[in-house]
């Protein structure tokens, strides 16, 4: 409770971005180390600015920290600060994570994970894709995350709830406020079947500026972001970018040229975005789509290599691999070079995953 309290006292400091905050949980480890550090020391790594705004924070913060705390445990509403294991590793590895997530749900999620999003004016080719395309990633028992948005983001909802498979909405407001009110009934049906997540204090109303973070939140915790049907200018498109600038993959369908609700999926695609047509070209990309194998036969692999090959069973991010392996393994740069000269892993923006 303590860390949670420490994290989002953190948080309510105004002028501390959560670039910021995400530095001082790293150089610190926990938020209340942060809080209970040195002026000099703040100021020796940090700068004199932020050392002053930690160390002369309100008194008032603690006291509004607690009451949020408790307006969640009132709400069965679960806080998980961005020092804690469990908060959602994709999203701890972008430039600027929320401090504080709140969870309504099923937590942790799996990470087996892709963001679903499109217009919420779509057309029918939209629909097509997300009940082709989308249902079978949901069958395949991927994580489906979206914005709980009207359109494509409630189609895919749906989807994935229907084939039985877990998923996460992210939301532009708090985590008490369902916008739009239209659905309720989806939102219930995702906590009990997956999780509804939000980065905003509890009763935060949805503005010009939540959304925008939202969508940040959305390519954060997703491998890939795959944009069903996206106008010129859209929230979709923001979604990509943010895919693009954190080294996700993004994937659309190419588009008749003459649809005005799917223009931006042409544009993704001359921009570099991976052109999807059917779900096996989804495949080819999704490690965790791969179906597990025994790597037993593998006889020239030493046990390292083994066990490392394993551990690959999706894709994982290099971070996540040293922190598994780093004290156990010191050489496992060599290890991680010899597995994909052996043509067994491949690697992609800093994330590595099995082949075989």
């Amino acid at each position: 409770m303590e860390e949670i309290l420490s994290c989002l006292e953190l948080y309510f400091i105004k002028g501390l971005g959560n670039v910021s905050i995400k530095k001082l949980i790293e150089h610190y480890s926990t938020a209340t180390s942060v809080l209970n550090a040195d002026f000099n020391d703040l100021k020796e790594n940090f700068g004199e600015n932020i050392a002053k705004l930690i160390t002369n924070r309100d008194t008032s913060l603690k006291e509004k920290a607690l009451k949020e705390y408790e307006k969640a445990e009132k709400l069965g509403v679960k806080i998980v600060p961005l020092s804690y294991q469990d908060y959602p590793f994709l999203l701890k590895n972008i430039p600027d994570p929320p401090p504080v997530i709140y969870i309504k749900g099923i937590f942790p999620i799996p990470e087996n994970t892709v963001a679903v999003v499109g217009s919420r004016k779509h057309s029918s080719y939209g629909v097509y894709v997300v009940n082709s395309i989308v249902r079978e990633l949901a069958k395949s028992g991927v994580n489906i995350v979206s914005g709980m948005a009207l359109g494509i983001d409630t189609i895919a909802h749906k989807v994935a709830l229907e084939e039985g498979s877990f998923t996460t909405a992210v939301l532009g407001s708090g985590i008490d406020v369902v916008y739009p009110f239209e659905n309720r009934k989806l939102y219930d049906k995702i906590t009990e079947n997956g999780c509804v997540i939000s980065e905003f204090p509890i009763g935060t109303k949805p503005s010009s500026y939540t959304f925008p973070q939202r969508n940040r939140s959305i390519a954060g915790l997703s491998y890939g972001v795959f944009i069903i049907e996206a106008p010129d200018k859209s929230g979709s498109l923001i979604t990509a970018n943010y895919g693009n600038e954190y080294g996700r993959l993004v994937f659309t369908v190419p588009a008749n040229i003459n649809l005005s609700t799917a223009k931006g999926n042409n544009s993704l695609i001359k921009e570099g975005a991976i052109a999807i047509t059917e779900f096996k070209d989804l495949k080819e990309f999704l490690p965790f789509l791969k179906s597990s194998v025994n790597i037993d036969y593998l006889s020239d692999l030493t046990e390292q290599e083994k066990e490392v090959l394993m551990f690959l069973d999706s894709k994982k991010y290099y971070d996540e691999i040293l922190e598994k392996f780093s004290n156990k393994y010191p050489d496992i740069d060599s290890i991680l070079f010899n597995l994909q000269l052996k043509n067994l892993i491949q690697s992609d923006s800093m994330f590595y995953y099995r082949v075989v």
